[in-house]
């Protein structure tokens, strides 16, 4: 990653000498300064831009067997099961339950994941109480489509690929392995055909930083997938704080945008000045946008501060005057 040297108080304190010493971290809450710091930082970090210093590799590989658990004890309190077992699953995966003897009215649900220990799950099941109880069963993930991996800043996947080990050749018939490029999707079904997955998504994410990633088709064999992914701006909660993830190399960016902020707050006319300054250098460094993609953040950057009615007044009082 790229180091990040520079505390918001010291852009801050930049800010004050150009701004007649205004105080813009007034009391405890320190605003406007912290929500306008974590605006210039949202901006910059949010599509349609993406940067090479705050991404992230991730990879797992696909199973052509769901995974199992063992069930050792079974509860039910205002709706609410609980079962025993040492597991791996998390939060929202579905889980198909089988072989218990004591609650054998449990046998044949399919249950959404609440809460995951690793040694228990909870699950809603609209049944009377049931006195703890141990007993012997197993509880099956559903799906083979569904991977979850633990990345608490993921924002979302640039590109991703499936490594396929068993590509064979129409002229030879030899075994070769190849590289193919996933089609990144909003939402994904569950699918019953297998192949080599050609679509992915990031289905849902727990409260633990878990992200669950879904393939279309179902993997029908062990396939690796690479994700190249974007990560979240970080939520800053105190002044001090560096402007880490976003690097020294791009002081004079979000400096820019910091002080539009705060010169908008200030009704200071020099506000649409420092805007200017701050998305053409956002612009001029970021790499491979499209013409859409820089007029939608204009667009947006221009109603966020007001320009863009500033403009269309500026128009109607022209054409007026012809």
């Amino acid at each position: 990653m790229a180091i990040s040297t520079v505390a918001i108080e010291n852009t801050m304190d930049f800010c004050k000498r150009l701004s007649f010493n205004r105080n813009f971290g007034i009391g405890n809450s320190l605003e406007p300064a912290l929500t306008a710091a974590n605006l210039t930082a949202q901006i910059i970090l949010s599509p349609p831009f993406d940067w090479w210093w705050n991404s992230q590799e991730i990879s797992f590989t696909c199973s052509t067997v769901p995974p199992v658990a063992n069930i050792t004890n079974v509860a039910i309190t205002s709706k609410i099961v609980t079962l025993l077992m040492t597991n791996t699953f998390v939060q929202n995966d579905q889980v198909l339950i089988a072989g218990l003897t004591g609650a054998a009215f449990l046998n044949g649900a399919v249950l959404t994941v609440l809460t995951s220990s690793g040694s228990q799950i909870t699950a809603f099941f609209n049944h009377a109480d049931y006195v703890s109880t141990a007993d012997t069963g197993t509880a099956t993930k559903g799906t083979i489509q569904d991977y979850t991996i633990n990345i608490p800043q993921f924002s979302h996947i640039e590109h991703a690929s499936v490594y396929d080990i068993f590509t064979k050749s129409t002229s030879t018939g030899a075994t070769s392995s190849k590289w193919f490029e996933l089609t990144v999707e909003d939402n994904l079904s569950l699918d019953s055909t297998l192949g080599r997955p050609q679509f992915i998504n990031p289905q849902f994410e727990d409260t633990n930083g878990n992200v669950t990633f879904r393939v279309m088709p179902a993997p029908s064999n062990n396939y690796p997938i690479s994700i190249h992914c974007q990560l979240a701006p970080p939520l800053f909660t105190s002044l001090n704080q560096t402007w880490s993830p976003l690097p020294d190399f791009m002081q004079h960016i979000y400096t820019w945008g910091f002080m539009s902020l705060m010169w908008f707050f200030a009704d200071d006319p020099r506000a649409a000045y420092a805007g200017q300054k701050f998305t053409a250098g956002l612009l001029g460094r970021a790499e491979g946008l499209t013409e859409e993609d820089r007029n939608i953040f204009l667009n947006n950057w221009n109603m966020l501060t007001g320009q863009q009615q500033s403009k269309m007044q500026q128009g109607a009082q022209a054409r007026a005057a012809q």
